[in-house]
């Protein structure tokens, strides 16, 4: 079990009277149900089962979310999500022989034999899970009032969320990581998309969300699951707020060097941002932001990665030429962050 903070406010240099991030890593999910009846194995992946296009099918517990090790690699074709799996494993003997080997050769990965490739392997011993959370006091970005309950999907790295914001005063966020599985795997099984049940007071709107898209408003959606009602009067004189960005200028390359050592190539493009009413065009707020690409991403913690996101540069560095050096530097702080709070080092740093 391990225990992490960080202080935001002397990071970002906020002015907030609090804004402290904590994450309590480790820890040994119970899965009372799993230990004493054993596992559920069922077929689970993502893509569609068409020849030619792509799809992949691995194994999981039904009940807790638990994948073996190795999870397996299944033919789209024989197998379908959600189907009970009663096909081979691997022996447990021979992975336990493979296990001592890579002990005895200082090995990184188990060899797999090849009568064994594609199969699951055994369930983990003592699957681990984590909580996180951030309180905010007093910050001027908060606004309005908000609560809300979020199941994240099989790609999440949070599987359950909470939070509660009392506009300029208070706002506490809360996560998990591994536990709640067993709830994501009843309600939000399949997809990439989480779902949310929320209500917010604020910025002169009314908003619920009932097992709505997480950030995504939908004008189709039934009215009951998503919607919001304007008391703005700007807003039916002159019109919603609007966001729109295009890109500016062609695309170039750059290296991200990494505080820890490690050097990523990415691929940079420019955007200018808009922000404002459609009948108040005059008024739009104007915004740069970089949108960089890798392949492969850049790690963050352990077996996970980022190939995209976006940063923010300012109208001097851009009126300057220097977008990209500027771009690079803030992508390699953000990384490094995230890096700092997940306890992740790359291993060529830890090999050195």
């Amino acid at each position: 079990m391990r225990w992490h903070t960080v202080n935001y406010k002397a990071e970002d240099n906020s002015r907030s009277l609090v804004d402290r991030g904590w994450w309590l890593s480790d820890l040994p999910r119970l899965m009372l149900i799993c230990r004493m009846r054993g596992h559920r194995p069922v077929v689970d992946g993502y893509g569609p089962r068409e020849p030619g296009l792509h799809a992949t099918r691995w194994i999981v517990c039904d009940r807790c979310g638990v994948r073996p090790s190795p999870q397996g690699s299944l033919d789209p074709e024989k197998y379908q999500v959600g189907d009970s799996y009663t096909g081979p494993w691997i022996p447990l003997t021979r992975v336990l022989a493979a296990d001592a080997w890579m002990a005895m050769l200082g090995l990184r990965t188990v060899p797999v034999h090849e009568d064994d490739q594609g199969k699951p392997g055994p369930w983990p011993e003592s699957p681990r899970g984590g909580l996180g959370g951030q309180v905010v006091v007093g910050h001027r970005a908060l606004s309005g009032f908000s609560i809300g309950f979020e199941v994240g999907n099989f790609g999440s790295d949070h599987m359950l969320e909470a939070h509660l914001r009392l506009g300029h005063l208070l706002a506490i966020y809360v996560h998990t990581e591994g536990f709640g599985q067993w709830v994501q795997r009843r309600f939000n099984p399949t997809g990439y998309e989480s779902r949310e049940f929320r209500l917010a007071i604020g910025d002169w709107q009314y908003r619920w969300a009932i097992w709505g898209r997480c950030g995504y408003w939908s004008s189709t959606a039934p009215w009951w699951q998503q919607g919001y009602f304007s008391f703005d009067l700007m807003e039916r004189l002159f019109g919603p707020k609007q966001y729109s960005y295009e890109p500016v200028g062609d695309e170039q390359i750059g290296i991200v060097r990494m505080p820890e050592g490690d050097q990523h190539e990415v691929r940079l493009r420019l955007h200018r941002e808009r922000l404002g009413r459609p009948r108040l065009r005059w008024r739009d707020r104007l915004t740069w932001s970089v949108h960089w690409t890798a392949t492969p991403g850049i790690p963050y913690r352990e077996g996970r990665s980022i190939d995209s996101w976006h940063v923010r540069v300012d109208d001097e560095v851009v009126q300057k030429g220097a977008w990209r050096t500027a771009a690079l530097i803030a992508l390699g702080e953000k990384m490094s962050q995230m890096r700092t709070r997940n306890g992740y080092r790359p291993r060529a740093q830890e090999d050195g």
